[in-house]
């Protein structure tokens, strides 16, 4: 369960901010997770609920997680689209050469706190 490693990782960036923003309570975290990231949503939402809140500055805080889309971008005609417009190839084109553009990658969307 590598969700587990990267909960800590996000959560020090919690940490971080908070500290560099004088919080002394974090009331709301919210992580985007790009639904190409290959993490499963349940175990990092209980990675964060059961091990690393609790007994922190976030103890009791409004947590969240956003999932976002994956887009492409297509090589060959340069048409964006979501991922599932598409089977193999571009829906503009037909091309097969793509590229993810968003939607793979993990990061602290925003943090609220007093």
């Amino acid at each position: 369960m590598h969700e587990l490693g990267i909960a800590r990782d996000l959560f020090d960036i919690v940490l971080q901010k908070s500290k560099e923003n004088n919080l002394k309570k974090v009331t709301k975290i919210s992580i985007k997770l790009g639904e190409a990231a290959g993490i499963e949503t349940d175990f990092l939402k209980h990675s964060f609920i059961d091990h690393i809140i609790p007994g922190s500055i976030a103890a009791g805080c409004e947590f969240e997680i956003i999932v976002e889309r994956v887009k492409v971008k297509c090589k060959k005609c340069s048409k964006e689209f979501s991922s599932k417009d598409m089977k193999m190839n571009c829906p503009s084109c037909d091309g097969t050469d793509i590229e993810i553009i968003s939607g793979n990658n993990i990061y602290v969307a925003s943090i609220e706190g007093e």
